[in-house]
Parts: C-alpha cells; structure tokens; sequence
C-alpha cells in the first residue's frame, strides 16, 4: 500500500516546478516485490483531483513555442548546474510535506510524518532503525521485549533524500543506544557499515547528545529477518546503553558460518 501511494506521492513531488527533480522509489527486492497483498487502489477521479497534468510550462515543445533542449551541457557549467540541483533539493522538503497533506485531505489516509515512522519511540532507552519491510519483525520482537519491561523503540525513515537531518536528530535525542539495521552493504564504507547507518552517524555528529550507534547488516537477498536477529540487535544495544561506548565493527545477523 505505501508503494502505491509513494508512487502518487512521487510524481506529484517530481514535477513539482520548485522541484524538478527525478524521483526514484525503493522496495524491499526479493521479499516485498515477490508478495502479494491486497491494497487500495484509488478512483480515478481522486487521483486525477491530487495529481494535476504534468505542467511543462515554458518547456514544452510546441511550433509556436520555439527552443533548443540541449542533449548535454560542457564541463564549464556543472557547479552552476549542481548548485541549481541543490537548491531544489533544499525546496523538496517544503514540496514534500506540502503533497503529504494534500495526500491526506484527498484521500483519507497517510502519516502525519512524511519523513520517518516512529514506534514506541517515546520512552524507549534502545531505538533500533531500518527501512522497509524490515520494520515488521521488529515490530513484533519490539512489543515482546516490551513485555518483558525493556524499552525498545523503532524508527523506520521513508525519505532517503532529502534526509531529514535535523528532524532525525531529534527523535534520536531522548535514546541511550541506536542500532542501526540496514538491508544493504556499502562496500568499503566507514566501519564496514550500511548506507543508512553511515546517514545516521553523520546526522547526529552536531547534535548536543550522541549515543552510541551500532550498525547492523541482515537480510540480504531476501532473506528472512528473524526474531532472533532483533533480539541480538537489541541485547547488543542495551549493553553499549550501560556502557556508554558502541563497537566500531559492524555486526552481520543471520550469515551462515
């Protein structure tokens, strides 16, 4: 269901004209794209009312509109043209919110946040974080610790870029240790980590209170994230909580030896 709304959400943000930016959609391959679920499709009409026709304005080719679409531009105005890239990027966060509420109004449905979900985040000492599909398991072994009296939340982000830097930041103050669990591999990145762990660490360089982080890699390929990754993820967490330092190495869940 969110696919299918983000995919709304997607074009209506990218043809934006404050924006203009191409708009790429992630989805958990090998597990969520060989699923079946049933969604919400919306009407036609609804659709139509929350994603107006695409506007090109002055840049639509037409006899009586004469002009050159270059196919490239030369090396000499690349920071000009990547300057104008981030200055649009910096306009998508507005653009952003701007269509999650307009998504809301027209069709009923869709999170206030926009840029991450928050679960049992408000007390929680350990906030473990993945995108994706990834989020189910550990929503299930997050209400089970916390049954047991340990404290554990969940922040799972929507938007990769723009990263919502200083809101993140944010929700990460209150927690005594993040783990960081990514469904991907960044080659030869810092500390061996994933790509979302390495964001995080950056976000939360300036901020006022930093617990430590852990960085955590499973399910790659598809394959299943289990209750016992969450657990360990979370023990591990608790143990760089009590003891205020977190280990550099990143930690790979679920690998065969």
């Amino acid at each position: 269901q969110e696919m299918l709304d983000t995919t709304l959400l997607a074009y209506r943000i990218a043809e934006d004209r404050r924006v203009f930016l191409p708009c790429a959609i992630s989805a958990d391959g090998a597990f969520l794209t060989h699923s079946q679920a049933i969604v919400q499709v919306p009407s036609r009409a609804k659709v139509d009312k929350f994603l107006p026709r695409y506007d090109r304005g002055d840049l639509l080719l037409h006899p009586d509109n004469p002009i050159t679409v270059a196919p490239q531009a030369n090396e000499d105005w690349v920071i000009e043209i990547r300057r104008q890239n981030n200055e649009a990027m910096g306009r998508a966060y507005t653009v952003i919110e701007e269509a999650y509420a307009d998504f809301r109004k027209v069709f009923g449905r869709g999170p206030e946040n926009p840029w991450f979900e928050e679960y049992m985040t408000e007390d929680a000492d350990v906030i473990l974080m993945g995108m994706g599909t990834i989020s189910l398991p550990f929503k299930v072994g997050i209400r089970n610790m916390r049954a047991k009296g340990k404290k554990v939340g969940l922040i799972r982000p929507r938007w990769f870029r723009p990263f919502p830097t200083e809101r993140m930041a944010a929700a990460l103050q209150g927690a005594k240790a993040i783990g960081v669990i990514d469904r991907d591999y960044s080659f030869g990145s810092p500390f061996g980590s994933g790509v979302v762990a390495n964001e995080i660490r950056a976000a939360m360089y300036n901020a006022e209170k930093r617990p430590p982080l852990l960085s955590f890699i499973c399910g790659l390929g598809g394959r299943e994230v289990t209750l016992e990754d969450v657990y360990k993820a979370a023990d591990l967490c608790f143990e760089a909580a009590s003891s205020g330092k977190s280990p550099l190495k990143t930690q790979w869940l679920g690998v065969r030896e």
